[in-house]
């Protein structure tokens, strides 16, 4: 079983469509096409501005200025713009590596009519790697984990007007050889499989540094979800599913609830006709109908629904 987003909400493949990233990683719940809406986290009392769009990406040591779709990754913002080959073709995987080894900083505006009272922070996924975040010039998050979700708080650093968000992606490759010195003694990395060392030091995928399937380019760049977040008191901040399939074949789904302020009675779980109250709940399917890939049977979706207060979020699941 995975977890999908609802119907009209595309997900990005391993293979890239046409102006999107080559490297994004694509899977069941990750990444809204771009151009289209993020899924609704809930209501009322929480309001987003998507800082998706075109960013201007910049490199002082090269002079280089180029429009970033974000998401995205810088590598394939600059085949866009002409200024590399493309790695694919030929060895110009060779002669694209140098990126890798630059600083790139990534900036954009957006405008603010007021500045309430309320917390405000900004929700960033798949930020890779080593970068920091700054928000009208306030360091606001010092980031070198890939595979985690940042929301870092802002309200200090938001200011009525234009806005500006950067982002400055220093060399992953420069961070993780550093990583390796500060070592006590040196730890190996898969020589066969990486071109360009020490990958391992990083919190990013391996595949980045080479693989035998791969290229070894050590792409880099904004390619998930970059949001910012008003809310003025307790809201529902995260929904973690996790499935246990049985040998009899019934699954057991858990559903884990983290809110942002205190609500003594937890929330209200539905799934599968079944409704239960408080921060967690388990339900088992006795006989669930299995979710196909295309073209060997269907793909049937429970909803899960969390309702707090006059707040619902939903997740669509298979």
């Amino acid at each position: 079983m995975v977890e999908t987003p609802p119907p009209g909400f595309a997900v990005l493949p391993h293979a890239s469509r046409k102006g999107e990233s080559p490297f994004s990683l694509g899977a069941a719940g990750g990444v809204p096409r771009r151009g289209e809406g993020v899924y609704p986290r809930t209501r009322d009392v929480m309001t987003t501005i998507n800082l998706a769009g075109i960013w201007q990406l910049h490199n002082a040591a090269r002079n280089i200025t180029v429009d970033y779709p974000v998401p995205g990754d810088v590598h394939s913002a600059l085949i866009a713009a002409g200024q590399i080959p493309h790695p694919y073709k030929g060895t110009d995987e060779l002669a694209v590596r140098w990126v890798a080894d630059e600083e790139w900083v990534a900036r954009r505006t957006f405008n603010l009519d007021k500045v309430e009272a309320g917390e405000d922070y900004l929700n960033i996924d798949y930020l890779d790697t080593v970068a920091t975040v700054k928000l009208n010039g306030i360091v606001v998050l010092q980031a070198e984990n890939c595979f985690r979700r940042y929301r870092p708080y802002v309200t200090e650093a938001l200011r009525v007007g234009e806005n500006v968000v950067e982002v400055t992606f220093h060399s992953n490759t420069k961070a993780a050889n550093d990583k390796q010195s500060a070592q006590p003694f040196y730890i190996p990395y898969s020589v066969n499989n990486n071109p360009i060392p020490n990958g391992n030091m990083l919190r990013k995928p391996q595949c980045h540094f080479g693989w035998d399937w791969n290229l070894a380019v050590v792409p880099f760049g904004l390619c998930g979800n970059i949001n910012l977040v008003r809310h003025n008191g307790l809201h529902i901040d995260f929904v973690q599913v996790e499935q246990k399939h049985n040998d009899d074949g019934s699954v057991e789904v858990d559903v884990q609830i983290e809110f942002a302020g205190y609500h003594a009675d937890g929330a209200t779980i539905i799934f599968n006709g079944e409704t239960k109250q408080g921060l967690q709940a388990s339900f088992q399917v006795t006989s669930p109908l299995l979710w196909w890939p295309s073209g060997q049977g269907e793909q049937p979706l429970y909803e899960l629904e969390v309702r707090c207060e006059n707040q619902i979020e939903r997740r669509y699941i298979g």
